[in-house]
């Protein structure tokens, strides 16, 4: 991985005035640059539990993301590993609205939308906009609340209809500006046709989440759903009216295969283009193969996380909790569990190579089974301190190390028993806290600054993953929000010394950043990393 590779970025305080997006580029995705060919392409996947909208949940959200759209999007560029590419997290380009200015004061967005048609046929417009964002706020299974604050917490204030094909955005501090275009370019700015949805809606239903959880055809994507049956397969069709013009590929067939091996082997032996969630020992095995293909990340924001859940013992106790983050065994599961397809660098969680950042002042948090013993014994456990390990059976990699952990740890005087369970049940657990600690795979979709400090620590959220609420914290994320510019070098202070804070009080180790668990044929063209780590069926093609 090339963590300090230099790139090019958008500022947010370069938008002061009336900058509009650039529409040329927004037809990259779909020009067909990347080559043609076939009409088909298979993908083989575990079982994610499909979840079409935000609304309804989280879990196996790509097929959805690829038969919504937003407003604008985060553009791809060339990444250093050839043929494959990246989104630049921090630009912006033209999807379903030409463009958007900006306020004087940096406070409101005016966005002006594009004529796209639904995969209903009907025509985008403002109310379509102001509609999504109301059944975003006030369906209770929704997640954006939690996740889209403070940039949006109120749309019936904030959004405002300018006329059918135009709509503006009020954030309440322009240095928020960086976050909000970001959410807007992710999974929670998706536009749902609501002229379609009120149509469906009833008295237990205001909003028609239930039955859209079964017509997942309501959105302005690229793709609509043809056939799908739940557990076993899905069939995509490119829409020939999308917006940009009609994806390169005509169809795609997912299929759900349990084992990791037999994905693998499926792109292997050319019974599928495109294989997901492959295992770390599979991936490593298919490097030399030329007939595959095995992306590389420059700077991937997946990372293997231990959450150490601070609502009981022992890791209400800051000094347990500081004792674990020096009795894990980073470079171990690295070499050993992701065969080298994964890097740590440093314990920060923080993008190290976005606009500002400052990795300065941070513990040295390594493996030192004598540091952590020593902890240990100064907070009052001299013989050690056992505890329990939730993981899910359903992901080998983490499984495996869960077990490495076990192992190393005995040394600094832990004693864990892993707890083994079906994903649901993990699931489950990992919101509502009722674990001692838990380890799994997860990434910030949202690559700001602020964003990344908040996802898993937001009062009140069931994504506070080590349930860990402290104010001074939320003091020092607050100081940044309040800078003018989030991505700026004095931004880039404030956030250090919120992560710092972070990473002293230590209510989840941040193992390391992983590689994705992708491989696919080497006549697959336009894979991209995204900052989602969900792929674009749109930006790709067979030659």
């Amino acid at each position: 991985m090339l963590s300090g590779r230099k790139r090019t970025w958008s500022r947010v305080a370069a938008l002061a005035l009336a900058v509009t997006v650039a529409a040329g580029c927004a037809t990259s995705a779909n020009s067909g640059a990347n080559g043609g060919g076939s009409d088909t392409l298979t993908i083989v996947m575990p079982d994610t539990s499909i979840t079409w909208s935000l609304d309804n949940g989280f879990g196996g959200y790509e097929p959805g993301n690829n038969i919504n759209a937003t407003l604008i999007r985060k553009p791809y560029v060339p990444s250093s590993q050839a043929g494959t590419f990246q989104q630049d997290v921090y630009k912006y380009e033209p999807y379903l609205a030409d463009g958007y200015t900006v306020s004087d004061d940096k406070l409101t967005y005016t966005f002006k939308l594009r004529p796209a048609k639904s995969a209903a046929g009907n025509t985008l417009s403002a109310d379509d906009v102001l509609w999504s964002f109301e059944r975003k706020f006030n369906t209770p299974t929704a997640l954006a609340p939690g996740l889209m604050a403070p940039s949006i917490t109120d749309p019936a204030k904030q959004l405002k209809k300018i006329d059918d094909q135009t709509v503006s955005f009020t954030i309440p501090q322009a240095g928020l500006g960086a976050t909000f275009l970001a959410l807007m370019a992710d999974l929670f700015g998706q536009i749902y046709d609501s002229k379609l949805l009120k149509q469906h809606v009833t008295p237990d239903d205001p909003y028609a989440v239930k039955w859209s959880a079964q017509n997942p055809n309501y959105g302005f994507g690229p793709y609509t759903v043809t056939n799908y049956q739940p557990g076993v397969s899905v069939v995509l069709s490119a829409r020939q009216d999308f917006v940009l013009g009609p994806p390169p590929i005509k169809t795609i067939n997912l299929r759900i295969v349990a084992d990791a091996g037999t994905r693998a082997n499926a792109v292997k032996n050319g019974d599928a283009q495109l294989a997901e969630s492959v295992t770390p020992a599979d991936t490593d095995a298919l490097k030399s193969n030329s007939a595959v293909t095995v992306p590389k990340v420059d700077n991937p924001n997946t990372y293997i996380m231990l959450p150490l859940v601070t609502n009981k013992a022992p890791f209400d106790n800051v000094q347990v909790r500081r004792a674990m983050a020096y009795a894990t065994p980073y470079q171990q599961i690295i070499d050993n569990v992701y065969r080298g397809n994964a890097v740590r660098n440093g314990p920060g969680f923080l993008l190290r190579n976005a606009p500002g950042y400052d990795g300065s002042g941070f513990p040295d948090y390594t493996y030192d089974p004598a540091k952590a013993k020593q902890i240990l014994a100064a907070a009052g456990f001299p013989d050690g301190i056992a505890f329990h390990l939730a993981v899910s059976a359903a992901d080998p990699d983490t499984v495996s190390a869960a077990t490495q952990i076990q192992t190393a740890a005995k040394a600094a005087g832990f004693d864990i028993t892993i707890d083994q369970m079906p994903a649901a049940q993990f699931a489950e657990q990992r919101s509502n806290h009722t674990s001692q600690a838990f380890i799994l795979r997860d990434y910030a979709i949202t690559l700001s600054p602020p964003y990344e400090l908040m996802v898993y620590t937001a009062k009140g959220s069931s994504n506070n993953f080590g349930d860990w609420e402290y104010q001074p914290f939320y003091d020092a994320v607050n100081a940044g929000n309040a800078l003018p510019d989030a991505l700026s070098s004095q931004a880039g202070k404030a956030w250090n010394a919120a992560e710092r804070i972070y990473l002293d009080q230590s209510p989840i180790v941040f193992i390391a950043q992983v590689q994705p668990s992708v491989t696919y044929s080497a006549k697959v063209k336009g894979f991209a990393w995204r900052s989602d780590n969900w792929i674009d069926y749109s930006h790709l093609s067979l030659g």
